[in-house]
């Protein structure tokens, strides 16, 4: 263990889980508005479901209330198109 650097490798994984939920919030979410961690737990993230196995196919049936099921599936929509990101300019 005296080769191994703890801090550095929490550093690199936070950094990674950081860089993560930044693609997840432009890639899914895509909205101006940049959400905290928490805020995308609670709307995304923390969503009760019970898996149902059936003879032709398995189901995963997500406890999203009826307000915000087009919300939550319009997600899933939204990423099957990368980002639109502004053109950087150059002076």
């Amino acid at each position: 263990m005296r080769d191994f650097w703890a801090t550095e490798a929490a550093l690199g994984f936070v950094m990674l889980a950081y860089n993560l939920m930044s693609l997840f919030r432009q890639a899914v979410l895509r909205c101006r508005l940049q959400h905290t961690l928490s805020t995308l737990h609670g709307l995304v993230l923390a969503i009760g479901g019970s898996w149902h196995p059936d003879a032709s196919q398995n189901r995963l049936m997500l406890s999203v209330p009826r307000r915000k099921r087009a919300w939550f599936a319009g997600l899933w929509a939204n990423a099957s198109a990368p980002p639109v990101t502004p053109a950087l300019h150059t002076g």
